[in-house]
């Protein structure tokens, strides 16, 4: 919102991906300036590259690994195009390591002229579930190390006159 400035959409040229410090680790910027049905990979963070496994030879969204968080962040490309705004979106699914990941995204539309929405800037976050093997393990281990509280021997009514009373 801060970089609108009365216009229609953001300036590309006033963000940084890299200097966002909340978000850049977690972040791509997609360039259809060349190409609009096959934007152009300008930015991935560092979370987001290792996660999917990047590298260099990932030039456009076309060479991103399927069922990769990155993937799910560019799968939504075109609803920006169509919207003319702002969405985001959030769900489960399972990785390429076969992990099953809860996310949440969001793109935002930037232009290079003012008018026409050329970059897209999305940011994203997950945590992934453990197993449920591994779980089941964390339980057991939680508790073997917090020892079961003791309950009383006789159990009191809370109301002398209550049901129970006798």
């Amino acid at each position: 919102v801060s970089l609108l400035k009365d216009r229609p959409y953001p300036s590309v040229a006033e963000l940084d991906p890299a200097a966002v410090d909340d978000f850049s680790r977690h972040s791509v910027l997609l360039d259809f300036t060349e190409d609009r049905e096959v934007p152009r990979i300008a930015y991935v963070g560092e979370e987001l590259k290792d996660e999917c496994g990047y590298d260099r030879r990932m030039a456009t969204i076309a060479d991103v690994p399927p069922r990769s968080l990155l993937s799910r962040l560019t799968d939504h490309y075109f609803q920006i195009i169509a919207n003319r705004a702002p969405i985001g979106f959030e769900a489960e699914f399972v990785s390429q390591r076969g992990n099953n990941t809860l996310y949440r995204g969001i793109l935002m539309p930037l232009s290079s002229n003012g008018e026409t929405i050329d970059f897209i800037y999305g940011v994203i976050n997950w945590k992934e579930l453990a197993d449920a093997e591994t779980a089941a393990e964390l339980v057991l281990e939680m508790r073997q190390a917090v020892p079961a509280a003791e309950r009383p021997q006789t159990l009191s009514p809370i109301w002398a006159d209550g049901p129970g009373a006798d």
